[in-house]
């Protein structure tokens, strides 16, 4: 399962790393049982697929002692590729330093060249298979899949995964369960294979597994196919920063075996982890953070998203799917037709970056000290919050994980419902009022984002919500902004 990455050593790595982890994560054990066919999940377009016939002809291996002659590969030479031959990577080459002495972040002012080599020997320089093997490293020692014919492959980012994994899965007219409020991309995605969403209701531990269950336990046919997908974000929920606990994901998984349902773990805030306050007695949230559904699985079902948009650079549009081995083909069959691949100079950059620069305990190093950041950050917005939101009317729970903050308003302060329900429907009237409060903070120079966008149910609107992030803004700026944008509601809520 690629034990190893590069030609390095990963024996050193895997001990310096494993007391990182959660406890259940460090017995890594190699005889592993296979996971449950799952191909009869795959829709009935995905059964039938299986990729593009000429990239598989043009990909045929040298056999024995041969040299494969590629006269029939439409692709240039390399040595024709007017590319740069290497890259400015500023905090890449004192890293190495800061992970010796454990608390150091890396030198803003770093200064290296990192030459890309271009070779039109496959055994020289950059090497693709190296990399993957690095990816495999990684997984195993943070999730350590149950189940022994697991796989992984690289992805042009978590949206075109998302889109990719609903067309395995989805027939046209199907419904895929998720949380209330979730991601929009997402939304659209399974909006353009011709699926629906079903809302599940969320509280403190995420979305609740009980819900989920009576959704299932009482499905009415004439809807539709019973749902066979739930979509889930568990760490640091967008937009509600929820985080699931151990025990929830433990509940959701018995009910997702119990009504076969695949899991679709979109997991791009797993490791930022800015807070470890506790949030109650539902919660299993520690600095060893909560093992993820790839590491509780022991059937296979759960596919598991993870992105580099979050932790390097959203701009990289790249990322890795991890799940049973046979959907991974279907993965790479989609691939072949639509994304083809992560850009090659991508792979580059983090083939060198993590490979060549970081190793292991680097990245895990950047990590640490990335949360470390994200928790200044965060800190900042909520000591803001408590001194310039009106907490009659603002709510909010700190975030655990990710980055961001979800502000629940209550609607029955404002002016409008003094005498009970205005005019109109209830839920035209909160759109109205959320509509009001983002053009006043717009106005004085403050971006949020309404509630509504990220909501996946067409029922009518019946809270009032805002996400605000602590990632983008300067950490001089998070404190204004926050000013500014409680200006705008006590003017709309005619609070002064």
């Amino acid at each position: 399962m690629g034990a190893a990455f590069g030609q390095k050593p990963l024996g050193p790595v895997l001990h310096l790393y494993r007391s990182q982890l959660h406890p259940q994560h460090r017995q890594i054990t190699y005889t592993k049982p296979s996971s449950k066919n799952l191909e009869p999940h795959f829709s009935v377009e995905s059964q039938a697929f299986g990729g593009s016939a000429l990239k598989k002809s043009s990909s045929v291996a040298s056999t024995g002692s041969k040299r494969m002659i590629p006269l029939g590969t439409g692709r240039p030479s390399p040595e024709y590729y007017p590319w740069i031959r290497s890259l400015e990577s500023k905090q890449f080459d004192t890293y190495s330093e800061a992970i010796t002495k454990e608390t150091n972040p890396p030198a803003a002012n770093g200064h290296h060249q990192l030459a890309l080599q271009v070779s039109t020997k496959h055994d020289d320089g950059y090497n693709l298979a190296l990399a993957l093997n690095y990816g495999h490293a990684h997984v195993e020692l943070v999730h350590n899949p149950s189940y022994s014919n697991w796989d992984t492959c690289l992805t042009a980012g978590t949206t075109s995964a998302l889109e990719i994994a609903f067309r395995i899965f989805c027939n046209r007219g199907d419904i895929v369960l998720s949380e209330k409020y979730t991601y929009p991309g997402t939304i659209k995605a399974i909006n353009l294979v011709g699926a629906q969403m079903q809302a599940v209701d969320l509280d403190k531990a995420g979305a609740s597994a009980i819900y989920l269950k009576e959704i299932l336990d009482k499905w009415d046919i004439s809807r539709g196919p019973k749902p066979t997908v739930f979509y889930t974000i568990p760490c640091g929920q967008n937009p509600t920063d929820t985080t699931q606990s151990l025990k929830r994901r433990q509940q959701i998984l018995e009910v997702a075996e119990e009504h076969v349902l695949i899991i679709i773990e979109d997991d791009p805030y797993y490791f930022l982890r800015p807070g470890l306050c506790s949030t109650g007695a539902d919660s299993d949230i520690s600095a060893d953070g909560v093992p993820s559904y790839l590491f509780l699985d022991t059937f296979g079902r759960v596919v598991r998203l993870d992105s580099t948009s979050k932790i390097l650079a959203p701009g990289l549009r790249a990322g890795w799917v991890t799940a049973n081995a046979s959907i991974i083909e279907k993965f790479l069959a989609y691939q072949e037709v639509s994304t083809v691949a992560v850009s090659e100079p991508v792979q580059m950059m983090l083939y060198i970056l993590l490979d060549d620069n970081w190793g292991h305990t680097g990245f895990f190093s950047w990590l640490d000290f990335l949360s470390q950041q994200y928790r200044i950050r965060r800190d900042l917005m909520l000591e803001a919050c408590s001194k310039y939101l009106p907490q009659d009317i603002c709510t909010w729970v700190p975030p655990d994980y990710g980055m961001f903050l979800w502000l629940e308003l209550d609607w029955r302060k404002h002016p409008q419902f003094k005498d009970g329900l205005s005019c109109g429907s209830l839920s035209l009237n909160l759109l109205e009022i959320e509509n009001n409060i983002l053009q006043l903070a717009l106005e004085d120079g403050v971006q949020v984002t309404k509630g509504s966008l990220f909501r996946c149910s067409k029922k009518p609107i019946e809270e009032l919500h805002f996400r605000m992030t602590f990632a983008a803004a300067s950490e001089q700026d998070l404190t204004q902004g926050v000013r500014i944008f409680a200006g705008s509601i006590r003017k709309e809520f005619t609070i002064y």
